[in-house]
């Protein structure tokens, strides 16, 4: 399972994410973000977040992080849609924001206001 893992965050660099630097955490989603991940077709019904994001993860060889506070469904039907896109997309409609830190993405509920 380890080799996996180091496999997953070796990979990282190549959907745009960067290696791990010192730089300031960033917000993935935004008015100007680009979407430059793989496009995917996808399909459910009533899925729970963390399974959408799990899935989000494998296909983007991301790592990515929810605390049990985000939780929720979501039905959608997309087509080639690149997966950053669906990802930011979630997260608008849940009202979650997605924080790049290094090579990790932390899906967090956005502030009241």
């Amino acid at each position: 399972m380890v080799v996996g893992l180091v496999g997953l965050v070796g990979l990282v660099g190549l959907v745009g994410l960067g290696p791990s630097t010192a730089h300031a955490d960033r917000e993935l989603c935004g008015p100007a973000a680009k979407y430059r991940g793989a496009t995917i077709d996808l399909d459910v019904k009533d899925a729970d977040l963390h399974e959408v994001f799990r899935m989000l993860s494998d296909v983007g060889r991301v790592n990515v992080v929810l605390p049990d506070i985000v939780h929720g469904k979501v039905t959608m039907r997309l087509r080639r849609v690149p997966w950053d896109q669906v990802a930011c997309t979630v997260a608008a409609v849940h009202r979650l924001a997605i924080t790049v830190q290094g090579n990790v993405l932390l899906v967090t509920q956005r502030p009241a206001g």
